[in-house]
């Protein structure tokens, strides 16, 4: 594995004429010196792209500490990496919330993000050097990051899940208890924009659902007649309306939401979703799943 990288990026100097292939793309993004950071990591779920012949997998952490100055920086990051599409596995394993010690280098400032903004605290991970480090300030810190937050609410008790930055719980949707998530707010423990939406609905729940139900419907009827087999009978919207069940809701950290219904087999077990934005007005319904 390390003679794959040696030999292909040993030397990235390339002829104009010759593209740059994804990976050789990819290093580009980093300096070329190397420093050592010890990282308080988020937990392992590692994103991971891929491009032609190669995969990018990316894991966050929560806090860092520059290991030339000793300064202590709580900021969120990335530890990026590559390896060859054939690759069995990830090459670096890590463990939830783990402190390592790591060799790194730093991304360019001119490099940019897919939206055409400066990547924040990217770095590619070239090695790690100690995979389990005792450091009393990321220790303090991560005590504190695991502190269990609850948000206790007339609509109910939301508990915060860390691993996907949402507060999860329990509402009442005409007489059922339906699952809710609330995505976190980028800048603290709260939910704020997405209780807002949350309490939107439950002004008048009877209403909504009746609404999205229906926006559903008027969407996806068509669609649903084109997926039935020839032997069964016309769908229309209010079949369609009345079969769906009783949504799922995720509202993001701006107030946008996803109501998501299962299908009755209409489409052969997908879901149904209605998404909508902050200020309640209904966008788009899909087939998804």
């Amino acid at each position: 594995m390390c003679a794959f990288f040696g030999n292909r990026y040993g030397n990235l100097t390339k002829s104009e004429e010759t593209p740059l292939d994804p990976g050789e793309k990819y290093l580009r993004d980093f300096k070329t010196t190397e420093e050592e950071l010890t990282v308080l990591l988020k937990d392992v779920s590692k994103v991971c792209r891929g491009d032609g012949d190669f995969r990018f997998p990316s894991i966050s952490f929560i806090a860092y500490i520059d290991n030339e100055t000793g300064e202590v920086i709580q900021d969120r990051g990335m530890l990026c990496w590559v390896i060859p599409n054939f690759s069995g596995d990830y090459i670096h394993e890590f463990e939830d919330y783990g402190i390592c010690r790591v060799l790194v280098r730093r991304c360019r400032p001119d490099a940019v993000n897919y939206a055409g903004h400066p990547y924040k605290n990217r770095y590619h991970l070239v090695k790690i050097l100690e995979k389990e480090v005792a450091e009393p300030r990321l220790e303090t810190i991560r005590r504190e990051y695991l502190k269990p937050v609850v948000i206790e609410d007339e609509a109910g008790t939301f508990n915060l899940d860390r691993r996907y930055n949402f507060f999860e719980g329990q509402i009442d949707w005409l007489g059922s208890s339906q699952k809710i998530c609330l995505d976190k707010d980028p800048d603290g423990d709260t939910a704020e924009n997405a209780f807002r939406t949350l309490r939107l609905f439950l002004s008048d729940v009877e209403k909504w659902d009746r609404s999205l139900r229906d926006y559903a419907a008027r969407q996806l009827t068509d669609l649903a007649n084109d997926w039935r087999q020839e032997d069964v009978p016309q769908i229309t919207e209010q079949e369609f309306a009345r079969r769906i069940g009783t949504p799922s809701i995720h509202i993001d950290e701006r107030g946008g939401f996803e109501a998501e219904y299962e299908d009755d087999d209409m489409f052969y077990g997908h879901w149904i979703v209605v998404y909508g934005d902050e200020n309640g007005e209904l966008k788009r319904a899909n087939i998804e799943g």
